[in-house]
């Protein structure tokens, strides 16, 4: 074949690929039912079973901090009357969520029993949806064992936040990405829960491609956001306890923080804002680089998306920059709460569900990273709080350190994938 050749086919297949959904098809061919597939989904769904009992045997065993595990179901049931009249607790300053945060929130008491137990069967529902798309993707097993693991690790406190709804929506549009239109309707969705999923704006394909997610996307979002706006008072209250936020004590930029309490720092442990915030020397130079590193790495992440080849995107390379999206907005944030954690597992799942995908050093980091979030919190939470001693912070500073190198190795990951694919590369890819 003539040099000639390459492109040629490269731009045929990926106008296939393109196409291949509007005639039912998508855009990873579905693998040969088997033996195999069968026993590796069974062991799937045995290996989710196992573990998700394990959960709450050790979330109701003697001595497990509960109270700190359940605290934010605590809190939802206590919104729970003000959302059903209509009314968000915007005068509350512990309600930091988007208007759709209340669908998740109002379920477990639309459903009734003991709110408790509800939320968390609705979260163990969300769980196993997750894991029933990624088994469904036929692509690789290593994305549902992802999950499967990376939840256990994390810990019961994943069974008793919300956040495990917003990542149901990420993962399918992961998946689904030559679904164009659901793709987008999926990102508003999520953003209106919570707004970090507007990181899926990273996997677009830079062509026409674009303009259908972004009509879908802001179609959905402003008949949601109007919708809610007129049925709800106070729906947007939210953003101004966001901006007045400080450095929350589990934060990448309060590491330095903490390890100065250690050593005898002369400040203080506030709850405020709905989570335990330092205040005294440095927070503000703590404030001011989890801004510094969030510009930063966005930044850096824009040049290479921008500037890829429409005809080198597959999947695996929308899906890679997704998760250096969202482990840079969690590693400069504000703050980093325990199941900010899900977010990540959700989208590194998806990577690894992916052929191609070149994130599987981040995501072991993550999944280490998730283990020490368990013992973070609510393990050796109380101690955190109060003494500062050597086994929280060290523990608190490691898992911050892992976060971090886990960003440079997935912002690296989508830097080098332009410079390495090629365009009959990338097609390849799409086509397997």
């Amino acid at each position: 074949m003539s040099d000639d050749a390459g492109p040629k086919v490269s731009v045929r297949a990926h106008e296939d690929a393109a196409a291949a959904p509007r005639a039912g098809r998508e855009t990873t061919p579905r693998r040969t039912t088997g033996p195999g597939r069968r026993w590796t989904g069974g062991r799937l769904i045995w290996a989710w079973v196992l573990t998700r009992l394990l959960m709450l045997v050790i979330c109701f065993a003697p001595g497990y901090p509960l109270s700190s595990t359940m605290s934010d179901a605590v809190l939802y049931h206590e919104w729970g009357p003000a959302l059903a009249d209509g009314r968000f607790p915007d005068d509350d300053v512990r309600w930091q969520y988007p208007p759709l945060a209340a669908v998740p929130i109002l379920l477990p008491r639309f459903l009734g029993g003991m709110y408790g137990i509800t939320f968390m069967l609705c979260a163990l529902a969300a769980d196993f949806a997750i894991l029933y798309l990624l088994r469904r993707a036929d692509r690789s097993p290593a994305g549902a064992w992802c999950w499967i693991a990376g939840i256990f690790l994390l810990g019961p406190t994943c069974l008793f936040r919300f956040d495990l709804f917003v990542t149901v929506p990420v993962v399918a549009a992961l998946l689904w990405l030559g679904r164009h239109r659901l793709f987008g309707v999926l990102m508003a969705v999520g953003a209106l829960m919570k707004a970090w999923p507007v990181a899926l704006a990273l996997a677009l394909r830079r062509d026409r491609t674009m303009i259908r997610v972004a009509a879908a996307c802001a179609a959905t979002g402003a008949l949601v956001a109007g919708a809610v706006t007129i049925a709800g008072d106070g729906a947007w209250g939210f953003l101004r306890s966001q901006r007045d936020r400080g450095a929350q004590i589990e934060a990448v930029a309060a590491t330095p923080i903490n390890v100065a309490r250690w050593f005898g720092w002369d400040g203080q442990v506030r709850y405020r804002y709905g989570s335990w915030e330092l205040v005294g020397p440095g927070v503000d130079a703590a404030l001011a680089a989890s801004f510094v590193i969030t510009l930063a790495g966005l930044a850096l992440l824009a040049v290479p998306v921008l500037r890829r080849d429409p005809r080198e995107w597959t999947p695996a390379a929308g899906a890679d920059a997704v998760l250096a999206g969202v482990l840079v907005l969690v590693v400069g944030g504000r703050v980093l709460s325990p199941q900010y954690l899900i977010w990540v597992l959700g989208v590194a799942a998806a990577c690894l569900a992916t052929a191609g995908t070149r994130q599987r050093p981040a995501a072991a980091l993550v999944l280490v990273a998730a283990a020490l979030t368990h013992l973070d919190f609510p393990i050796l939470w109380v101690a955190l709080l109060k003494e500062g001693g050597f086994p929280p912070i060290a523990v608190l500073t490691l898992r911050n350190v892992l976060l971090v190198v886990a960003t440079v190795l997935a912002v690296r990951a989508v830097w080098r994938r332009p410079r390495e694919g090629a365009p009959r590369q990338g097609a390849a890819a799409v086509r397997r």
